[in-house]
């Protein structure tokens, strides 16, 4: 479980370009969250001087302690695409494998119930929007 970005965050090491870093000709403003049930909405704003293509990212972060896990998992993505000043809207649907983890003893997949900060940003390191969900 415990892999590349995972084992990164483990070891409190920092890689010299984190997990899901990219580039871009423009810039971004990251507006707004809202989760309604698994579906994460996040409105952001190209507010560059030129057309640009985004990809939102969407991590899950236990907020309790408990179940070993790492820190934050990426749950999903979306890209979108914006002229100069438009606003547009990034959906991610979070998989139930997302609130899953393995268990060795059962040898299966074992949903964890509890409250996860959602975190929304450009990579790992970048989590701009931060909303909580109780699954």
């Amino acid at each position: 479980m415990f892999i590349g970005y995972r084992a990164w965050q483990q070891q409190g090491r920092t890689p010299s370009y984190p997990f899901g870093h990219g580039l871009g000709y423009t810039d971004w403003t990251y507006e707004s969250i809202e989760v309604s049930g698994t579906t994460v909405t996040v409105r952001l704003r190209n507010s560059g001087a030129r057309a640009g293509r985004e990809v939102v990212q969407v991590y899950l972060a236990p907020t309790e302690a408990g179940t070993e896990r790492p820190a934050r998992g990426l749950a999903g993505f979306a890209g979108v695409e914006a002229a100069p000043g438009e606003s547009v809207e990034a959906v991610v649907e979070l998989p139930r494998r997302a609130f899953e983890v393995w268990d060795e003893t059962a040898k299966s997949w074992t949903y964890v119930k509890g409250s996860y900060e959602v975190q929304a940003g450009r990579s790992l390191a970048d989590g701009r929007l931060r909303t909580i969900i109780e699954a």
